[in-house]
């Protein structure tokens, strides 16, 4: 099949910062390039409906993590493409959470442009989605990392209080990172709070026909990223799977004593008593918390686990 480009472009993405118009106002006029500016985020089946039909094999992707994970899902659950088109992520967002792992490395406007009329790729990765199967809110979603607990509600704060306030990237993660632990060593545990990351949720956590963990945790994260942000990877045990699960206990585990080695201890540190990390295709997830798939909010499903399962392999085009 000849290569043929398809570029989508969310304006707004990264709070505006107009890296996407750039890019559009380059490859503007570019009659062998299909690109599409999504002006309204409701025309985006629509958009990806178009791709098909013009048989892109090349898919770049400037926008922040929620519109990437929609897109994805979009490609994985209606099946228009013949073939999976290859995944270009342009780090154009806020957080880019997926593009930090996985994208393309120029930040580049010029060579980003280059790069969409040549398709001459050098550095290829294949990665799976996490098939979201059963949301509260009925919509299946593909994305590549799901959280409940303290990281749902670390990172609406982190985009309520430093992301809507211009502070982006790796910068809001680290200042959201240092108000939890600041408040973990300099006041008392208090359960009650709400203000707080560090309180108990109940969740259960079940793969391969057995109980990984159930009652009171801090966290729950599953991906299948090999980094998470700030170059983190909390993550032991070895990659037998493609999804990685970890799950931390209440009470929170020393901060000072294990922050470090979970965050960046590689797969044979020890974990503290009651963590847990492992590798799945499938695993199911018991919650009433909130739950975040790639900077998107969606509650639990009422009175089952959610179901999470490894959804396609696509290969992303990094150089």
């Amino acid at each position: 099949m000849p290569q043929h480009a398809g570029v989508i472009i969310n304006p707004l993405a990264g709070r505006g910062n107009g890296k996407g118009q750039a890019l559009a106002d380059t490859l503007k006029g570019d009659a062998g390039i299909s690109l599409h500016l999504l002006e309204r985020f409701e025309h985006l089946e629509g958009v990806i409906d178009d791709m098909a039909r013009d048989r892109v094999t090349d898919l770049f992707i400037s926008s922040g993590d929620g519109t990437i994970q929609e897109i994805l899902t979009l490609i994985a659950e209606r099946g228009g493409f013949p073939v999976l088109p290859r995944i270009c992520l342009l780090p154009h967002g806020t957080t880019n959470l997926s593009a930090n792992d996985l994208g393309f490395r120029s930040s580049s406007i010029a060579a980003q442009a280059h790069f969409v009329r040549s398709l001459n790729a050098t550095a290829l990765v294949s990665r799976n989605t996490i098939r979201c199967a059963n949301p509260g809110d009925g919509k299946v979603r593909h994305g590549m990392f799901v959280g409940t607990g303290a990281i749902a509600v670390a990172t609406r704060h982190c985009q309520q209080a430093f992301n809507d306030q211009g502070v982006k990237g790796q910068w809001a993660v680290a200042k959201t990172l240092m108000s939890a632990v600041g408040k973990y060593l300099f006041s008392a545990p208090d359960p009650a709070d709400q203000s707080r990351f560090d309180r108990p949720y109940a969740i259960r956590v079940e793969a391969g026909g057995r109980r990984i963990a159930d009652g009171m945790q801090l966290l729950h994260m599953s991906t299948t990223l090999d980094t998470l942000l700030l170059h983190s990877h909390p993550f032991w045990g070895g990659k037998t799977a493609p999804i990685r699960t970890t799950v931390l206990p209440y009470p929170v585990p020393s901060v000072l004593r294990w922050m470090l080695p979970i965050m960046y201890g590689g797969e044979n540190h020890a974990a503290p008593e009651g963590a847990v990390s492992f590798s799945s295709d499938s695993l199911a997830v018991s919650s009433e918390a909130i739950f975040v798939i790639d900077g998107e909010f969606f509650p639990p499903p009422a009175g089952e686990a959610l179901r999470l399962e490894t959804g396609p392999l696509f290969t992303f085009v990094r150089g």
